[in-house]
């Protein structure tokens, strides 16, 4: 009976208007103040698991592959200001197996580094954290963004800055729910300058990075990355990355583990700081890199803890010294593609050209094996037309040859084509504004003659009576003899 009453009082309590509003707290989606940095303590360790994929369809190389991807970060200290983390990350080719941490021989690699975390999510480290471009990370920092002093709310953009490369610019987009917890939803754009207008000399990329933050713990969910690539000249996607991970787990381990972890990577990094100088020039360190390896395996002997992966890579590392092979035990980003300049006796830099005239883009190799002449105009200018008659006498008499190649730096293609039929120009015309920087074209008009063999034998800026004179002076040299 006082069972029956109970539950009978349970189910109508609801029902009754209480005599006065009893206050609540709007949930966090709705009231989007959240502080979004995580909430670490000493000998926490969050564990990330995912892929990573990559695949390339353009009209040089075609090809995919793929990995997968572990990271760990371990809370070595909580100093005042931030964070300190030791992070490993192990990139496994997708069809090995991880067969445990002493011989991972299918590990692509292992890399072990100590960072610092502040108060506002932001990075710093005595290595490169830039997300690499091209080809998977070796370490793998992006759970963690910088946020803006401010607590964070929907809809609020932000601008994150990378070393030698545009901003990466931030915007909360909303929430989702992901593994059982409320996240907000980040969404980071970086792109290069001509990724919406491809350049004729050197291709454009795209960075999109997605982050799901718990707003109760701070801690990232979720992480997807994709980075795109389109060739020089072409908007359509030529290689495609993507990087998907989430939180496996997020462990406060006791005292005795989280010391045997905290152990365990601090002797990893003694013994590569001592291996370090020996591994270049491994045959004047024969006996102390024997005393080393000894060392090591005697380490190798006590229980492990998931960091002893690393260890075991440097004490291959040493074994290799101590059998005389160098072994390069640094990792350094692949940097970006410097983008070659025009220099006199030196080889022209390649480009694709968008097209004007002609249906298809022009590709300096295709016109290799004749001498070739870039003509780059601006059809507004008063000395076009002269410079065009110019060079389509070129094309007339010396056609089988030469290639005569149009470079309009206008991107009011009717123009070109309008002015092109008047003067009954016959040479090909191509967009030669993406080609500014490659070619020095500061001003025009401008013209550059190239050998057969793709060699650079002539610079001509602006126009003037002498300068045709000039031009077919060394255009005779490369003719084929006999002409």
């Amino acid at each position: 009976m006082v069972a029956t009453f109970w539950l009978l009082g349970w189910v109508l309590a609801p029902m009754q208007t209480p005599t006065r509003p009893v206050p609540t707290s709007p949930p966090a989606a709705i009231r989007s103040d959240w502080v979004l940095t995580p909430r670490l303590t000493r000998g926490q360790e969050l564990v990330y698991r995912g892929t990573y994929t990559e695949a390339a369809n353009g009209s040089r190389v075609e090809f995919e592959r793929g990995y997968r991807v572990e990271s760990r970060y371990f809370v070595l200290d909580t100093p005042p200001r931030g964070t300190e983390l030791a992070v490993m990350t192990v990139l496994h080719t997708r069809s090995g197996r991880t067969t445990g941490a002493k011989q991972d021989a299918n590990a692509t690699t292992i890399r072990l580094e100590r960072v610092l975390l502040d108060l506002q999510g932001r990075l710093s480290a005595d290595v490169s954290l830039s997300v690499p471009l091209d080809g998977p990370p070796t370490l793998e920092v992006g759970p963690f963004v910088e946020l803006p002093r401010r607590k964070a709310a929907l809809n609020q953009t932000w601008d994150t800055l990378d070393p030698d490369r545009p901003a990466i610019a931030w915007r909360i987009v909303g929430t989702e729910s992901v593994a059982g917890q409320l996240c907000a939803k980040l969404v980071g754009e970086q792109k290069s300058d001509d990724w919406e207008k491809p350049r004729a000399d050197r291709s454009g990329w795209r960075r999109q990075e997605t982050l799901w933050i718990a707003v109760r713990t701070g801690l990232t969910q979720r992480v997807e990355r994709v980075i795109e690539h389109h060739e020089p000249a072409r908007k359509q996607v030529s290689r495609r990355t993507v990087m998907r991970y989430e939180l496996e787990s997020s462990l406060q381990y006791p005292a005795p583990m989280a010391r045997d972890r905290r152990q365990e990577i601090q002797q990893a990094f003694a013994f590569r700081e001592a291996a370090a100088p020996l591994l270049s020039e491994p045959t004047k360190h024969t006996r102390t890199l024997k005393e080393l390896q000894r060392r090591i395996s005697q380490h190798l002997d006590t229980p492990p803890t998931p960091y002893r992966e690393y260890v075991y890579q440097i004490h291959r590392q040493v074994e290799a010294g101590c059998r005389g092979e160098v072994v390069t035990a640094s990792y350094q980003e692949a940097p970006e593609r410097a983008v070659s300049v025009a220099k006199l006796g030196e080889a022209a830099p390649e480009f694709v050209a968008g097209p004007i005239s002609t249906p298809e883009a022009g590709r300096l190799s295709k016109w290799k094996g004749k001498p070739i002449l870039l003509v780059f105009y601006h059809p507004a200018s008063l000395t076009a037309p002269e410079l065009l008659r110019f060079a389509q006498h070129l094309h007339h008499h010396y056609g089988r040859m030469v290639h005569v190649v149009g470079l309009s730096v206008s991107e009011n293609h009717s123009e070109v084509l309008k002015q092109r039929e008047a003067l009954a120009i016959q040479f090909p015309v191509y967009s030669g504004g993406g080609m500014r920087i490659s070619y020095g074209v500061e001003s025009t008009p401008k013209v550059v003659l190239i050998d057969s063999h793709g060699v650079i034998r002539g610079m001509y800026l602006g126009w003037g009576r002498e300068t045709s004179n000039e031009v077919m002076q060394e255009l005779r040299r490369w003719l084929p003899t006999g002409n």
